[in-house]
């Protein structure tokens, strides 16, 4: 019995010691750009999100990270707002505290137009047929825009919590 006892100590600490040198995470740090590699190991870039701004009850201003292919940017289906509050959306939202995004809930062009400020590729102004309800916290979520020339992108460009003025 001792003798499994001695056994079993040692392999405890043996999985101790594994257990502990495995969870060393080595990380190289990247210039910075946001890049994906697909399928077909094709390495393209992907515009993100970086800056929100409020402008006025019904107008928002937000900011990539570099310049984006503008027929992708302006098409609101790829924009959902979120209520970060109400399990069902109100208001501006399309989206309640729980739903997760998908083609049916996502933005229209009856909800909002999105234009590009001052001939921008990075910056554009979403302005909301609603007004944004003061106080009331959303979140803005952009999918599938891409880079000038990219092909598809199935993926996130981020999102940025803002609170209505």
């Amino acid at each position: 019995m001792k003798k499994y006892f001695y056994y079993f100590l040692i392999s405890c600490c043996m999985m101790s010691f594994q257990l502990v040198y495995s969870a060393n995470v080595i990380a190289k740090p990247v210039d910075g750009l946001s890049i994906v590699t697909n399928a077909e190991n094709v390495t393209q870039a992907i515009p993100k999100l970086v800056k929100l701004e409020q402008l006025s009850q019904n107008q928002i201003k937000i900011t990539y990270d570099r310049d984006v292919d503008l027929s992708s940017a302006q098409k609101a289906t790829n924009y959902w707002v979120q209520s970060t509050k109400d399990v069902t959306p109100t208001g501006i939202a399309t989206l309640g505290k729980n739903d997760k995004v998908n083609s049916k809930n996502a933005l229209t062009s009856d909800l909002v137009s999105i234009k590009p400020m001052d001939n921008s590729k990075n910056i554009f102004i979403l302005t909301f047929k609603n007004n944004v309800k003061a106080g009331m916290e959303h979140k803005l979520i952009i999918c599938y825009v891409i880079v000038p020339g990219a092909p598809p992108y199935n993926g996130d460009n981020g999102s940025a919590v803002f609170i209505g003025k």
